[in-house]
């Protein structure tokens, strides 16, 4: 049996909408030091457990030994908790660096993958703005973004037993997620036309996808504070979902509009498309049906200058989507 010493508790959110997440990272705990004491890699080891502060959808844990350093992570999420291990294998193979996956499993209907610890920062707040402009560095997420986005998929939404929760773009489009978020953004009156017709864009993300009659292996959170800084940058921390790439770079531009870096998401579609021709209008529609995915929870949580600047960014980008 292992000696593992638990170096601290998991930080707890204080957004009344995260309450349901820290029931389950408080519940966890003892499954995680339980899993530890049991598993083999473990055997007669001194090992210490720490709870990664980053990361409001998962439960983190850096599991250290004397000779090495492992990560557990727990996606909280039902929806988002299985298919990691999948997706970072997948991206791994096309060419893309990933922490290397080691085992998967689940507890009760949480999932979990244990993989290689990166002794590196993320790029979030390593660069001041004008130095990653000046480094391209959004050229090199643009350029990783598509090499993820090259082996070929089958179906959209989430993993559901290895496989697409949907078999049909519009099945997912129309689904009880999406439905629920557009009517919070309705209720609260988020959108308006102003920032473009989302109908129009469901149209028109509808006939760019028949027309690549493809998916894709999309991390939907794919920014900087979900890349280590290595060299070559190192991918972490999906929220797996099988769809089409546009949507899933029209969620990183969402995220930059956030914080209003229009020359970083300029970059980043340099390097996404590598100066090929490309659908301006279908990204833009990607950006709109993105931007009601994300603004429920952003408005929840308060977050007045996110909503603000994204609702800035849709309305003067109106004309891309409905010329």
């Amino acid at each position: 049996m292992p000696n593992v010493t638990l170096l601290n508790k998991p930080e707890l959110s204080l957004h009344d909408v995260d309450r349901k997440f820290n029931d389950r990272r408080t519940g966890l705990v003892p499954m995680i030091e339980e899993y530890v004491s049991k598993h083999d890699l473990f055997k007669g080891k001194d090992v210490s457990i720490y709870f990664i502060e980053k990361g409001a959808g998962s439960l983190v844990a850096k599991i250290e030994t004397n000779d090495e350093k492992l990560i557990l992570k727990v996606p909280l999420s039902l929806a988002f908790s299985k298919g990691e291990g999948l997706f970072l294998k997948t991206w791994e193979n096309a060419g893309v660096k990933v922490p290397r996956v080691y085992e998967e499993g689940s507890f009760g209907e949480l999932s979990y993958i244990l993989m290689e610890y990166i002794d590196a920062p993320v790029i979030t707040g390593r660069y001041s703005p004008e130095e990653s402009l000046k480094k391209k560095i959004y050229v090199d997420l643009g350029k990783t973004l598509r090499t993820m986005h090259a082996p070929k998929a089958e179906g959209f939404g989430g993993v559901v037993d290895g496989k697409a929760e949907y078999s049909r773009f519009s099945d997912w489009i129309n689904g009880p997620d999406m439905k629920k978020r557009v009517d919070y953004v309705k209720e609260h009156k988020l959108l308006g036309t102003e920032h473009g017709s989302l109908s129009t864009a469901y149209e028109i993300m509808t006939a760019h996808v028949e027309s690549e009659n493809r998916s894709s292996f999309c991390h939907d959170d794919f920014g900087t504070s979900n890349i280590f800084d290595t060299d070559p940058i190192t991918v972490f921390d999906p929220n797996p979902r099988f769809n089409n790439g546009y949507l899933d770079l029209g969620r990183s531009i969402v995220m930059l509009a956030t914080g209003q870096a229009a020359s970083q998401i300029e970059q980043l579609i340099e390097g996404y498309f590598g100066g090929e021709p490309y659908n301006a209008k279908a990204l833009q529609a990607a950006v709109l049906i993105n931007a009601t995915m994300k603004l429920p929870y952003s408005h929840k949580k308060g977050r007045t200058e996110m909503v603000s600047n994204i609702q800035k960014y849709l309305a003067d980008r109106r004309s891309v989507l409905e010329n």
